[in-house]
């Protein structure tokens, strides 16, 4: 369950939302009418999950690319039969 706080706490005690952001290194979802209004996080935490995002969509662009170059090379008759395939890699 996401962790939650309304407007008001952040206002009135804002040292104890900072402290738990900081413990917890998880999002704190403010609330304002009962509705999500801001989200907050420890600085360190949310620079680690930018560069993880941003890891992890280098790796699916670079997957996309060798799925689309297979399909090309698979299109221009470029491909060997699955049976081939395993036999040269030693799996049949």
């Amino acid at each position: 369950m996401p962790l939650m706080r309304t407007v008001s706490d952040l206002q009135r005690s804002f040292s104890e939302v900072d402290q738990l952001c900081h413990e917890t290194r998880k999002p704190v979802y403010i609330t304002r009418n009962g509705q999500p209004d801001l989200v907050i996080m420890d600085a360190d935490a949310y620079r680690e999950q930018a560069i993880l995002r941003q890891e992890v969509y280098e790796y699916e662009m670079e997957l996309r690319e060798k799925a689309i170059q297979a399909y090309e090379d698979i299109k221009a008759g470029k491909g060997v039969p699955l049976h081939e395939a395993l036999k040269r890699m030693g799996w049949e």
